[in-house]
């Protein structure tokens, strides 16, 4: 059973409104393969990460301003080939408390923490980052000692660490990432993973943007 947002909970309706839009185009071959490179070897992976342990994100340019990922930062996730991509956005906060989104699930009752919209794709799922030392089974390692899974597994246990939690992803068919990039709407940069259990996003975007200049770093 998965945990999700029911359909009549303010919170469904307010994710799907946030993310609106998807493009097209093509990449140059040289960037392409940067990508692939980079998140070959982490994500999805459960295997010890190699170089400097940095995590790959995406930051929204001027060219998304108006769009449902104007000023967006996103941590990329899974790069599946013919499944296409997918990553969580870090740096958008809802209006809603853990316990608000979930009041159904005991261990969240007086939980504060802030339900973030990872993206418009699956938006009433729920999906959970954590850095622990003490993974559970079924969660799926990203790099360092940090996690990825559904929230129904995780939402109702105990786990040791940080944890945030997310509604929704944001996902892009095959090539069609490749298509943004190239246009220009996103910058693709590498660093520490611990950005995203930042406790204040807003900004997120803002730091990044003015530190990195090109499409890859």
């Amino acid at each position: 059973m998965q945990c999700t947002l029911h359909d009549q909970h303010p919170a469904a309706g307010f994710v799907r409104s946030i993310f609106f839009r998807r493009f097209s185009g093509r990449v140059p071959r040289f960037l392409l393969l940067a990508l692939l490179l980079l998140l070959a070897g982490q994500a999805w992976s459960g295997e010890e990460e190699k170089g400097d342990g940095k995590s790959v994100f995406l930051v929204a340019t001027d060219q998304l301003d108006g769009t449902g990922f104007a000023r967006t930062v996103v941590l990329m996730v899974h790069f599946g080939g013919r499944g296409g991509t997918t990553g969580l956005t870090i740096n958008r906060p809802s209006n809603l408390t853990l316990e608000e989104a979930f009041p159904n699930i005991e261990r969240l009752r007086g939980n504060d923490d802030t339900l973030f919209l990872g993206g418009p794709v699956s938006s009433q799922s729920v999906f959970v980052l954590l850095r622990t030392k003490q993974p559970k089974e079924g969660m799926k390692r990203l790099i360092k000692d940090i996690y990825f899974a559904p929230g129904h597994q995780i939402l109702s246990e105990d786990i040791a660490g940080e944890s945030r939690v997310f509604a929704g992803y944001a996902g892009w068919a095959p090539g069609q990432l490749q298509a943004e990039i190239d246009r220009g709407d996103w910058r693709v940069i590498r660093r520490d993973p611990d950005i995203i259990f930042e406790e204040n996003t807003t900004d997120l975007w803002q730091q990044l943007s003015r530190r990195w200049s090109g499409n890859w770093i």
